[in-house]
């Protein structure tokens, strides 16, 4: 029994030491080589290992010319993973770190549709869709005579018709919850015909 527990002890510190050995390793690497790395693994699917990469590019290579490449490949990466948050948060270090006034204009633009494509279903929650008509608003403003603004309003008007949507469902809750004031403040009037947003059957169970 002491022979099988000193040999077991005895693995782990192996498996310890060539963990450290091997992290040693792909320390200290160029900055090529992490950038070619990082590419690897995006066309491998494999985003974590992408994202750790970057960090080790970022600190052994804090000026290199492969860091905004990176951001936007990654940006560019995550967006098509669906995985929006991470997206835009590699998007905007871009924007502030790296951007001129044109690519900031495009960027901004970006994360407007990346907002919009992360209400995967609009009924879940009223603040985002709130919050990015804020956005474009912002940006409308901004950027009066840009060339982006057509689809930006486009997403701007689909965004208010679900919210018109949204409050008249609250509101028919709470018509059935015989609460009359609460009607008053989410029953929203509408001439204009306003088709729903999709939703599968299977979800639209849970919304009313």
């Amino acid at each position: 029994m002491k022979k099988l527990k000193a040999l077991g002890f005895l693995l782990f510190a192996l498996s310890l030491f060539i963990g450290c050995a091997e992290k040693q390793e792909i320390s200290n690497q160029t900055a090529l080589y992490w950038h070619k790395q990082i590419m690897k693994d995006i066309q491998m699917l494999n985003f974590d290992g992408a994202d750790d990469k970057f960090t080790s590019l970022e600190i052994e290579h804090p000026n290199s010319e492969y860091i905004p490449i990176d951001l936007l490949n990654l940006y560019k990466a995550h967006l098509e993973n669906g995985e929006y948050k991470l997206a835009e948060f590699y998007l905007e270090e871009y924007i502030k770190r790296y951007s001129n006034r044109y690519e900031k204009e495009w960027g901004e633009y970006q994360i407007a549709k990346t907002k919009f494509l992360s209400l995967e279903n609009p009924y879940t929650n009223q603040k985002k869709i709130i919050d990015t008509i804020n956005y474009i608003d912002n940006l409308l403003k901004k950027y009066p005579n840009s060339k982006y603004n057509y689809e930006l309003n486009s997403m701007k008007e689909k965004l208010i018709d679900t919210k018109i949507i949204f409050n008249n469902r609250i509101a028919k809750l709470y018509q059935k919850l015989d609460k009359p004031k609460a009607v008053k403040v989410y029953k929203t009037e509408n001439n204009k015909k306003i088709i729903p947003p999709y939703i599968p059957w299977y979800k639209n169970l849970f919304y009313w």
